[in-house]
């Protein structure tokens, strides 16, 4: 009874370092795939090429990273919600547009008014960042404008 017990033991053991080494594989998967994507984020939102747009034109909305609000310079992936689809330049930014409603609307700088990006009229606020602003309609975009 005493050799069973302690083969139990031993058992228990060297299952429990099986799980203590799987657990730690996983994570080390986990953390390689979220440093990836990160690369992969900052690869997309750097130096977009916003010197040869017409900024009194709307951006096309493929070409916006909704999450960052950033205009890319190139097809973002499409994220269907419902029945509209929205924009995000990595992994990420598909996972929160999927989940998170604050990723999905703006705020229409003339009126304050929630938009939803995808029917917004989308202008180009920065060339050196890339930054967007969400307006309403062009006609709010025109006004504020005016403004100055």
């Amino acid at each position: 009874m005493n050799i069973t017990l302690k083969t139990l033991l031993v058992i228990l053991s060297i299952s429990f370092v099986q799980i203590a080494c799987q657990n730690s594989e996983k994570s080390a998967k986990q953390t390689k795939e979220a440093v990836a994507m990160s690369e992969e984020h900052t690869r997309n939102a750097a130096a977009p090429q916003a010197a040869t747009l017409n900024t009194e034109e709307s951006l096309p909305a493929e070409l916006v990273c909704m999450v960052n609000d950033a205009y890319m310079g190139k097809k973002q992936f499409p994220v269907p919600v419902g029945d509209k689809i929205y924009y995000g330049c990595c992994e990420m930014c598909v996972d929160k547009l999927k989940n998170t409603d604050q990723y999905r609307f703006g705020i229409d700088p003339l009126t304050k008014e929630k938009v939803d990006k995808t029917e917004a009229y989308i202008v180009l606020q920065s060339k050196e960042t890339g930054a967007v602003l969400y307006f309403k309609s062009k006609e709010n975009y025109k006004k504020y404008k005016a403004r100055g």
